[in-house]
């Protein structure tokens, strides 16, 4: 968006929290202890870990989310968010009331995770505006929330805005209808459908008024069904030395948002680049280790063509 300083490529929308990450040889059980291998915390929630590889790759980016608490949490996720210039954080406010919603993350050897999460549904939610979503392009919204998302949405195509979701997989409910995009995780999806046709409900997601769908399997082929139902398959990048998958979804989705915004990229390439950042994110050992920048996503799919 040439000339107009106030303008945005994406706003993202959703969750910001902070993620407490330990990383153990084992998990524990009740008559089973372990010692940490090291911790971190990072900022968490779709909404920044989207928006922060976003605002690396050079795209301009407004987020928008929850209010966050007047404590330790809170100024750790503003001095992080900080550090990107092209990322705006002009409505994440500090309330002297509010708690910062927070996750604990144990993680595995195998790069397995498992969470456990505190203060997510009491948080007061900043609810998206026209004026807010005007100056961008794209709205980035996810389906961990309740009615404020579908609203957000609608407001995004009021206004003729792409929508880009994640794992709105309710056929009956707004935001898979007011979606451009929609990226499903299939863990996600079988949790909450046990034994479903990954196909066969992107087709039904699609009759609702849904656009492009794909469903990501970690490690396994992706799943693309385009706007007109038909479907092809991608086999995500060789990822050597994964240590943590956290985060990985975001960085897809993250991937898939920066494609779509290169005019000339055909889908097959948007997915690819989606794939190789969220594969090579898995090799980041610490918060404060940056996302993959665009020209480690471009070597690695170079060096493993399609």
């Amino acid at each position: 968006m040439p000339g107009d300083e106030d303008a945005f490529d994406v706003l993202c929308y959703g969750t910001i929290s902070i993620d407490s990450v330990t990383h153990l040889p084992y998990l524990p059980t009740p008559r089973r202890d372990v010692a940490a291998i090291y911790e971190y915390d990072e900022v968490g929630g779709e909404a920044p870990t989207v928006a922060i590889p976003l605002a690396l790759w050079g795209l301009r980016i407004l987020l928008v989310g929850n209010t966050i608490g007047a404590d330790r949490k809170g100024a750790f996720i503003l001095d992080r968010l900080a550090r990107y210039a092209l990322l705006d954080t002009r409505y994440v406010h500090q309330a002297p009331d509010a708690i910062t919603p927070f996750s604990r993350i144990l993680v595995t050897p195998d790069g397995e995770r498992s969470r456990i999460a505190y203060g997510y549904e009491d948080v007061p939610k900043v609810e998206l505006v026209p004026d807010m979503l005007r100056r961008a392009g794209v709205l980035s919204v996810d389906a961990h929330g309740r009615d404020e998302r579908d609203r957000a949405a609608q407001v995004a195509r009021d206004l003729g805005k792409l929508v880009i979701s994640a794992d709105a997989i309710w056929p009956q409910h707004p935001l898979a209808s007011l979606s451009d995009v929609v990226i499903i995780s299939r863990a996600w999806l079988h949790n909450n459908f046990p034994g479903v046709y990954e196909y066969d409900h992107a087709l039904e997601l699609q009759a609702q008024g849904a656009g492009v769908i794909i469903v990501t399997d970690g490690s396994r082929p992706v799943l693309v069904v385009r706007a007109d139902g038909a479907a092809f398959g991608f086999e995500p990048y060789h990822i050597p030395n994964a240590v943590d998958t956290s985060g990985a979804g975001d960085l897809f989705k993250a991937g898939i948002i920066y494609g779509w915004l290169q005019p000339d990229w055909p889908l097959e390439r948007k997915v690819a680049f989606a794939c190789a950042a969220a594969g090579l994110n898995c090799q980041r050992k610490r918060g404060d280790d940056p996302p993959p920048t665009l020209e480690e996503i471009s070597a690695l799919m170079r060096s493993q063509p399609r």
